[in-house]
């Protein structure tokens, strides 16, 4: 059996008990992975319900969805990305290695958000990845190779 585009932790949320048009959008964004230049088990997929207590003890408004593209284990690269969606709208950028959390430690990576129809989050969701993704490989110091 080949491993699944952004596989869910078997302790968290499955897309089967996610919202439709969250179901659709990680179909989508599996069938545009395909063209990139990692390999699934690179990728996994975090869901976060509306009802959970942030670090300041808020709930969200909305579940969100992370998509995530770990490539820390690369011996060359030290990055992962990630794509959050809650409700209409996708925002796109780098991920803390160890949280997972958005930063932006790298300035080549610019982060980015779309509110539209879910069709239309995925498109953007899997090209800005794949632009990311087909970039020069990042050494840890940040000099290109």
């Amino acid at each position: 059996m080949h491993p699944l585009w952004f596989e869910f932790d078997e302790h968290d949320r499955t897309p089967e008990n996610c919202d439709p048009s969250q179901r659709e959008f990680l179909r989508l964004v599996r069938k545009g992975a395909r063209e990139w230049p990692c390999r699934p088990g690179d990728t996994y997929a975090l869901f976060f319900p509306r009802d959970e207590l942030d670090e300041d003890g808020d709930t969200a408004e909305h579940d969100e969805m992370r998509l995530v593209v770990d490539l820390s284990h690369h011996r060359a690269r030290f990055l992962a990305l990630g794509a959050s969606l809650e409700a209409d709208t996708v925002r796109c950028g780098e991920l803390h290695i160890c949280t997972l959390a958005p930063t932006q430690e790298c300035p080549d990576i610019v982060p980015r958000e779309h509110t539209a129809p879910v069709e239309d989050l995925a498109a953007f969701t899997t090209d800005w990845l794949g632009e990311i993704l087909h970039r020069p490989t990042l050494r840890y110091d940040g000099r290109r190779h």
